[in-house]
């Protein structure tokens, strides 16, 4: 009877030895790429062996003039970049399609939620260097980052539901972006500017954050942000009808426009919005409720304006809530209760409608509440399409 009993237990050691033997053997599958056409594109996942689940994920990044349409495989659909786990071998092709349209949804358009391929009211947007988007999503209390080609995108700042905790937002407003890609976010109900860092889990105050209020360490419902080559930021805060400076190593800024109340006169403004700087530190502003655009030089005490509605040719301005400046001294402004876009060019004072202006809607040809664009090469601009939750690549005439 014992020697059964030992024989038993030396045949359960024995099972139990090989199949500890079996688990611990590592497992590998292989992955295989392909990219149709060749040109389109690139995936930034490399080829090769990758040990069994692990999960990994997959970019495809469009060319100049291409984007991504696709997924085949072992993976198909359309979202990018996707996770894959490898629980065997892998073979996946992405395919790239001309980029032929004059007008494309970069992101969001998937209407108002709070998924990562949507928004709810989108105010602000930037570019990297790389061509990657970054989106603050106004009503989600979150900054989003798409990466270039994306379908989806990921939170980078905030999405803590609304506060003023050091990782929470309240209705962010513009964004701008550093050389470092550390971001900086008008905080708009916080009273405050955040920065955070590449890569951070939490912004840090640089600017205001001491409760609304017109001293020069407050600000009152910042909104726009531009930052010059020095490193200072400017702020148009809507309440104190005032553009301030900040240099974000002190603790109060100084007025560079405005700050004279409410009002209409040469020094003043009225609930400005949207801010852009040139190359020589001119500053041209969305003087929104003024129904112009006020240019203000280094050092002035007032403003020149340059455009107001006794200017447009076809309809009246309603309200400017986004500025921007290209290489050639033109101005595109968001004419945002007109539901379009206006190029104006500051040499020979030539404006027109470049996108929009179809009426209110949601169709390709439409714009609903523009508040922000940007100008990235000649060809195209980017608007925030805040009420159809979606970004807008317009490619101009």
């Amino acid at each position: 009877m014992m020697k059964k009993k030992i024989l038993s237990y030396l045949i359960l050691l024995l099972f139990c030895y090989c199949q500890n033997d079996q688990f611990t053997e590592e497992l590998y599958f292989r992955l295989k790429t392909e990219i149709l056409p060749i040109e389109g594109g690139t995936i930034a996942l490399e080829d090769g062996l990758y040990k069994s689940s692990t999960v990994r994920t997959i970019h495809a990044k469009p060319n100049e003039g291409w984007i991504f349409d696709r997924w085949e495989g072992i993976i198909s659909g359309f979202n990018n970049p996707t996770d894959i786990i490898f629980y065997g071998d892998h073979d996946i092709r992405a395919v790239f399609v001309r980029d032929t349209f004059g007008i494309r949804t970069l992101a969001g358009g998937k209407g108002k939620g709070i998924e990562m391929n949507q928004f709810n009211y989108p105010t602000g947007i930037a570019v990297d260097k790389d061509e990657n988007l970054y989106v603050s999503d106004m009503n989600n209390h979150r900054i989003q980052k798409w990466l270039k080609g994306s379908t989806v995108g990921i939170t980078i700042a905030g999405g803590n539901d609304y506060g003023s905790e050091s990782n929470q937002l309240n209705k962010p407003g513009k964004i701008v972006l550093d050389g470092l890609e550390s971001i900086y976010i008008a905080d708009t109900e916080n009273h405050r500017v955040q920065k955070w860092y590449k890569g951070a889990t939490e912004g840090e105050t640089v600017a205001g954050g001491n409760g609304p209020g017109d001293n020069l360490y407050q600000l009152n419902t910042p909104y726009g942000i531009a930052l010059d080559k020095d490193g200072f930021l400017y702020i148009s805060e809507i309440e104190n009808h005032r553009v301030i400076r900040w240099n974000p190593n002190t603790k109060q800024g100084k007025v560079v426009a405005g700050g004279n109340g409410l009002g209409s006169e040469s020094n003043q403004l009225t609930h400005p919005m949207g801010i852009v700087l040139d190359d020589d530190k001119n500053l041209y502003i969305a003087d929104t409720y003024n129904h112009r655009v006020q240019l203000w030089t280094p050092g002035a005490i007032e403003g020149v304006t340059i455009l107001n509605f006794n200017d447009i040719e076809f309809e009246s301005i309603n309200y400017f809530s986004g500025i921007t400046i290209d290489k050639n001294k033109k101005l595109y402004l968001s004419d945002y209760e007109n539901r379009r876009i206006i190029e104006f060019d500051l040499i020979d004072r030539r404006m027109e409608i470049v996108a929009g202006g179809n009426n209110d809607g949601s169709a390709a040809n439409q714009l609903s509440h523009p508040f922000q664009i940007i100008s990235k090469t000649d060809d195209f601009i980017l608007i925030a399409d805040a009420k159809n939750n979606r970004i807008q690549k317009w490619k101009l005439n």
